[in-house]
C-alpha cells in the first residue's frame, strides 16, 4: 500500500514481518526476533528505502513474543531518540518478554521450544490504550485471543489492518496448527475486526492456507470469514474427540 511495506525477517524456518509505516512521522510496528536482525536484516532494508534508523520516529508493536519485539532493545541502542509506544496491557510484558515467553510454554513444555533467552526488556514511552491513535492515522485496535496483549494497527487512510499474529488461520507451517490462548476473546476478535470497514490486511506470518497479505477489501473480509470458519473446525474436532473419550489435551 502507499507508504507501507513489509521486511521478512528470519525466525525459526518462517519469517516475521517487520512493517514500515512513511509519513510525516516514520513508524516501525514490530521489530524481528534478535539484535542482529536488526543489524543485519532491518538495518539495510531502511537504507534500500533511503532512510536510516535515526529516521524512525516511532516503534510499535503487536504483542510482546520474542519474534515481534525482540529488536526492541537494539533499536533503542542505536537510535536512543525513538519513541516506543506500546499497548497499556503490554506494559508489564515488554519490560520483561522473557518472563512471558518461558509464561506460554509452561502449559506444554515438552513439546514448545527453549524461550529466547537473548530477550531484553525495555521502558516504553507512550502507552495506549484500545482505540488510541498515534501519527494522526495509525489506530491501536485490542484484539486479544492469540494472547491478551494482541493488537492490531488500523491505518485509517488506506482502512489497512496490520495484524501481527491476531488472526491465526491453520497456524503457520511451522506451528501446524493455529494459536489462541482465549477462545472466547479470539472468537470476539474476529468478530470486531469484521464490522469495520477494511481495504488489506498485513500479518505477522505467512499463514496456512491464505498467506500473509490481503490487498483489496472482497480479501481482506474472506480472510476474516477463513479464521471464522477454521474455529468452527477447530471446535467440531475437539467436541467429536471429547465425546470419543479424549481427555488428554495433548
Amino acid at each position: 500500500m502507499p507508504g507501507i511495506s513489509t521486511l521478512e525477517t528470519p525466525f525459526g524456518g518462517i519469517w516475521s514481518g517487520v512493517v514500515l509505516v512513511q509519513g510525516p512521522q516514520n513508524i516501525l510496528i514490530d521489530s524481528g526476533a534478535t539484535a542482529e536482525i536488526v543489524d543485519d536484516c532491518l538495518m539495510p532494508a531502511l537504507r534500500h528505502e533511503g532512510l536510516e534508523l535515526n529516521n524512525i520516529d516511532l516503534l510499535l508493536n503487536t504483542h510482546c513474543h520474542g519474534d515481534h519485539i525482540g529488536g526492541h532493545y537494539r533499536i533503542r541502542e542505536l537510535n536512543s531518540k525513538i519513541k516506543i509506544a506500546t499497548y497499556a496491557g503490554s506494559y508489564d510484558k515488554i519490560r520483561d518478554p522473557l518472563k512471558y515467553s518461558k509464561l506460554i510454554r509452561a502449559r506444554f513444555p515438552e513439546y514448545s521450544p527453549l524461550p529466547p533467552t537473548v530477550l531484553k526488556g525495555i521502558e516504553p514511552d507512550l502507552l495506549l490504550e484500545d482505540g488510541g491513535v498515534v501519527a494522526g492515522h495509525l489506530r491501536l485496535i485490542h484484539t486479544p485471543g492469540h494472547d491478551d496483549d494482541s493488537v492490531c494497527w488500523y491505518d485509517m487512510n488506506t482502512k489497512t489492518l496490520i495484524c501481527g499474529d491476531s488472526l491465526q488461520f491453520n497456524g503457520t507451517s511451522t506451528q501446524g496448527i493455529g494459536f489462541y490462548q482465549d477462545l472466547k476473546a479470539y472468537r470476539n476478535t474476529l468478530r470486531k475486526l469484521s464490522e469495520i470497514p477494511v481495504n488489506n490486511i498485513i500479518l505477522g506470518h505467512p499463514y496456512n492456507p491464505c498467506g500473509a497479505v490481503a490487498i483489496g477489501q472482497e480479501k481482506a473480509y474472506a480472510f476474516l470469514e477463513e479464521c471464522i470458519s477454521l474455529v468452527d473446525i477447530y471446535d467440531e474436532f475437539i467436541r467429536n474427540l471429547v465425546n470419543e473419550g479424549e481427555n488428554d489435551p495433548v
